[in-house]
């Protein structure tokens, strides 16, 4: 039986001589693997293997079996068109990045009508969005859809909860027990951009590049504390590079 859904591509590899396995995270049926059959084939009707990239936004035809690992594409055609992502490297590397953390955040087979709303959001805005207000971006991204799959600092900075604990996951009264040791204008930003969940407005917090590199690795820091099997992620060397 098929089924029609949206899908966001996450990543893709080879398979075989003409083939893709790609990981796409679907409105209906959440994360799921599907093997796209003849795709990279020379000939002129599989030139779509173009629309499979990181964070392509597809409508799909597709087959569903609940007991399989590996399912298959029948059909599928960009569900938005991308106008700016595809020739600008910061925006295509931010969405890299939101797809690397993606595949670590989202790992069972249940629809999250949320994030896959988010996600829709996110991508659509990175697109649109002047080229100058890009910089948080990644920490946006990170933050939000971290708490979306249930991660987050509780809390808030306040003169009585000046400290980030990252291993309690809190804004706290005291010093971290274990480091990093975050407060001052460090833990006052994490507090600002916690709490921020509008795209049109996040570049208004003024980070620059080097606090910004910090703050990025204090929330991979995070993550890696309270996901499990949170692994380093290979696309941060590169924003830090181009932002």
């Amino acid at each position: 039986m098929t089924h029609n859904t949206r899908g966001i591509v996450f990543r893709c590899i080879r398979y075989g001589d003409t083939s893709l396995i790609c990981a796409v995270y679907t409105e209906l049926f959440g994360l799921q693997s599907y093997l796209i059959k003849g795709v990279r084939s020379s000939s002129a009707r599989h030139q779509k293997a173009a629309l499979l990239f990181p964070m392509s936004m597809l409508d799909m035809e597709v087959y569903h079996h609940p007991q399989k690992n590996l399912q298959y594409i029948r059909e599928f055609r960009p569900d938005y068109v991308y106008q700016k992502l595809h020739e600008d490297v910061i925006r295509n590397s931010v969405a890299v990045f939101a797809a690397e953390v993606s595949l670590q955040l989202v790992t069972d087979q249940d629809p999250d009508q949320h994030f896959f709303d988010f996600l829709h959001y996110f991508l659509s805005t990175l697109d649109e969005a002047p080229a100058g207000s890009l910089g948080n971006y990644p920490l946006f991204f990170m933050i939000n859809a971290a708490r979306i799959a249930g991660f987050k600092l509780s809390g808030r900075y306040t003169a009585t909860t000046p400290y980030v604990d990252l291993v309690e996951g809190k804004f706290s009264d005291k010093p971290a027990a274990i480091p990093p040791f975050i407060d001052g204008e460090e833990a006052q930003l994490m507090d600002a951009l916690n709490k921020e969940n509008n795209l049109e407005h996040i570049h208004e917090i003024k980070i620059g590049a080097s606090m910004r590199s910090n703050l990025l690795q204090y929330y991979i820091g995070f993550l890696q504390w309270h996901v499990p099997h949170f692994a380093p992620l290979k696309s941060v060397a590169v924003l830090k590079a181009i932002l």
